[in-house]
């Protein structure tokens, strides 16, 4: 008797899953009408959530090179805001 049984997901399965959940988040958000703006804030935001601190610190430096002043917000109330 030759038969493989597997049990539990195999990783290409749950590789697959996480991708379709992570397309389904991205439409969720797009049924808002966003626009670029706030797709890179929410980029931004989401890198701050990365657990490992390095890649954290890569991408959110990254994306503030990127789009700078842009992107955030540098004066409230006729103030200049410390973005530092």
């Amino acid at each position: 008797m030759n038969e493989q049984f597997t049990y539990g997901e195999l990783q290409s399965e749950k590789l697959t899953t996480e991708s379709n959940i992570a397309r389904q988040i991205v439409k969720e958000i797009n049924t808002f009408g966003i626009n670029d703006r706030q797709r890179w804030l929410i980029m931004y935001y989401l890198s701050l959530e990365l657990e490992t601190v390095e890649d954290m610190k890569e991408l959110s430096s990254f994306i503030r090179e990127k789009k700078g002043n842009s992107l955030f917000v540098t004066k409230i109330y006729g103030q200049e805001e410390d973005n530092g």
